[in-house]
C-alpha cells in the first residue's frame, strides 16, 4: 500500500487539472491573438483647395515579400507583391473568406483597410523538402471585402487588381 503522504489529496489533483485547463485555454487564446493580422491602411487624399487627388500607397511586409496597396479615386484597389522567395504563386479572389487555422505551419494573414475594401493577404510558405521531392510553390491568396457592390479580380504575375463590376452612382 502506498504511503498516504506521498500522494497529493484529491482536492489538490482537481486544482492541478483545473489549472492545466486554464493554462491550455490561455495559451490557445494568446496564440490566436499573436497570430492575428497586422493592420495597415491605404487611402486617397484630395487637396481641399483644388481637384487634385493623390493615391497614397501603403506597404506591409509579409513572410513571402513586400506588399504595396494602392487605391484610386474610383475605388480600384491594386495589390502588388515583390516576392522575397522564389517559386511564389499569387492568386486574387474577389470575395472575403475566414482566416485559416492558426496552427497551420507557414500560414500568416495580413489585412489592410482601404477605401475600396478590406484587403486580406494570406501567405502559405512551404518548407523545403528532401531533394527527391518536387518543389511545391509558396502560395499568396489576396482577397477583398468590398464595402459596396461586388467586384472582380484580375491577377497578372504578382499583381492583383480589384475593380467594381457596377460603377457607383445612378444607372445611366
Amino acid at each position: 500500500m502506498a504511503d498516504p503522504g506521498s500522494q497529493p489529496p484529491r482536492v489538490l489533483q482537481r486544482h492541478r487539472r483545473l489549472l492545466s485547463g486554464v493554462v491550455g485555454v490561455s495559451l490557445t487564446a494568446a496564440t490566436l491573438v499573436g497570430l492575428g493580422s497586422t493592420q495597415a491602411s491605404a487611402a486617397v487624399q484630395c487637396d481641399p483647395s483644388g481637384d487634385v487627388c493623390a493615391v497614397v500607397p501603403d506597404t506591409a511586409q509579409t513572410p513571402l515579400g513586400l506588399v504595396t496597396v494602392t487605391v484610386t479615386t474610383a475605388n480600384v484597389v491594386t495589390v502588388h507583391l515583390d516576392p522575397a522567395v522564389p517559386n511564389t504563386v499569387v492568386i486574387g479572389v474577389p470575395f472575403h473568406y475566414p482566416a485559416g487555422p492558426p496552427g497551420l505551419p507557414g500560414y500568416t494573414r495580413t489585412t489592410i483597410a482601404t477605401t475600396g475594401g478590406l484587403v486580406s493577404i494570406d501567405t502559405i510558405q512551404i518548407p523545403p523538402g528532401p531533394p527527391a521531392r518536387i518543389a511545391l510553390p509558396n502560395l499568396v491568396i489576396i482577397s477583398i471585402f468590398p464595402p459596396g457592390p461586388p467586384c472582380r479580380a484580375r491577377t497578372v504575375g504578382t499583381s492583383v487588381t480589384f475593380s467594381l463590376i457596377f460603377p457607383p452612382g445612378p444607372p445611366a
